[in-house]
C-alpha cells in the first residue's frame, strides 16, 4: 500500500502542473458566483459606516442585517465558511444527502440554495470530464503531459466515465436508501439509553457507518473509472463489478491509501487552522495574504485528490490489473 501511494505522489510530482490547472478550474467556477456577489457587496456597502469595518475585520451587525435581506447565493455569505468551517459544513452537508446536488437530501434538510447546488452539480460534471484526462495522465508515470493531451483523453473517456459516475450515484442512493431504517433503528435505541454518552455514542456511531459506506462507494468507483483508462473498458457496469472485486480482495491495500490520505488531510486542515487562527486581516495587504493562504489550502487539496488518484493506478499496475 505505502509503496504504490509513494508511486502515485511521485508521478504526481512530475506532473506537478495539474494541480494549478485544476486549481485555475475552481477559481473559474467560483467566480460565477463571486463576481456577482462582490459587485452586490461593493453596492450595498457604499456610503456606509460599515465598510470601513467590513475592510478592517468584520462588521457583523452590518452583515445580521444584511443576511436577513438576502434571497439566493448571497444568502449563504456568512462567517461559518471561513477558516475551518467550510469541511465541517460540507461533512454536514454529505451525511444529509444535500450533497450533491441536494439529490439524497430527505424532507426540509436542503438548506444550500438551489443555484449554488445548480452551479455545484455543473462543476461536478467538470470533475467528471477531467477524471478521464488525469487518468490518461497517471497511466504513463514516466510520461508528461499537454494540455491538449488532457483534453483529448477527457473528451474520449467522457462517457464511459460519466456511466460509472451515474453508477455510483445510484450505489450512494442505495446506501442512504438503507440509511433510513438503519438510522431509525440507532436513535430508537439511543433513546432507550440508561446514560448520555452511549445515545451520543450510537447517534455518533451511525453517522460513522454512513460516512464509512459512502467512502466505499467512492473507492470502488474511482477504482472503476481507473479500470476504464487502463484497460480501455468500454462497459461502465462490467468496469465496475471488476472494481468491485479488485477491492474485495485487495481491501487493507486500497481502503489504507483512503485512511493516509485523509490523515493527511486532517493535518493540513489543523495546520491551516492553526494559521488562520494568527492571521489577523486588517486590511488589504493582509487581505491578500489571506486570499494566497486560502488557495494555498485548496491546492494542498487537490494535490491530495490527485496523488490518491494516481496511487490507485498504480496499485491496480502492482496487483497485475
Amino acid at each position: 500500500m505505502l509503496s504504490s501511494l509513494g508511486d502515485g505522489f511521485r508521478s504526481l510530482g512530475r506532473k506537478w502542473g495539474l494541480v494549478p490547472l485544476v486549481l485555475l478550474v475552481n477559481l473559474a467556477f467560483a467566480l460565477v458566483l463571486a463576481v456577482p456577489l462582490a459587485l452586490q457587496l461593493e453596492t450595498d456597502l457604499a456610503h456606509r459606516g460599515a465598510s470601513s469595518g467590513m475592510m478592517y475585520g468584520f462588521d457583523f451587525d452590518w452583515w445580521a442585517e444584511w443576511s436577513s435581506r438576502q434571497e439566493g447565493p448571497p444568502s449563504a455569505l456568512s462567517p461559518d465558511i471561513l477558516g475551518t468551517g467550510f469541511a465541517f459544513g460540507n461533512l454536514e452537508a454529505l451525511l444529509k444527502g444535500v450533497l450533491p446536488a441536494g439529490l439524497f437530501a430527505r424532507g426540509d434538510r436542503v438548506s444550500i440554495d438551489p443555484t449554488i447546488l445548480g452551479v455545484g452539480a455543473l462543476y461536478a460534471l467538470l470533475q467528471v470530464f477531467l477524471t478521464g484526462g488525469l487518468l490518461g495522465a497517471f497511466r504513463a508515470p514516466q510520461g508528461g503531459w499537454t494540455v491538449r493531451g488532457l483534453v483529448h483523453g477527457s473528451g474520449f473517456y467522457f462517457g464511459r466515465i460519466l456511466r460509472v459516475s451515474l453508477l455510483a450515484l445510484a450505489a450512494a442512493g442505495a446506501v442512504f436508501a438503507l440509511n433510513v431504517p438503519f438510522a431509525r433503528w440507532v436513535d430508537g435505541l439511543a433513546r432507550e439509553a440508561v446514560s448520555g454518552k452511549a445515545a451520543a455514542a450510537l447517534v455518533l456511531g451511525r453517522h460513522v457507518v454512513l460516512l464509512l459506506a459512502l467512502l466505499l462507494v467512492h473507492m470502488v468507483s474511482s477504482h472503476a473509472k481507473a479500470t476504464v483508462v487502463r484497460e480501455e473498458r468500454l462497459s461502465a457496469v462490467l468496469a465496475f463489478l471488476s472494481s468491485l472485486g479488485f477491492c474485495a480482495r485487495n481491501l487493507l491495500a486500497a481502503a489504507g491509501q483512503y485512511v493516509a490520505v485523509g490523515a493527511a488531510g486532517i493535518v493540513l486542515l489543523v495546520l491551516f487552522g492553526a494559521l488562520d487562527g494568527r492571521l489577523l486581516v486588517v486590511g488589504w495587504r493582509t487581505q491578500l495574504v489571506a486570499l494566497v493562504l486560502f488557495q494555498a489550502v485548496v491546492a494542498a487539496r487537490i494535490a491530495l485528490r490527485l496523488g490518491l488518484l494516481a496511487s490507485q493506478v498504480e496499485l491496480q499496475r502492482a496487483r497485475g490489473r
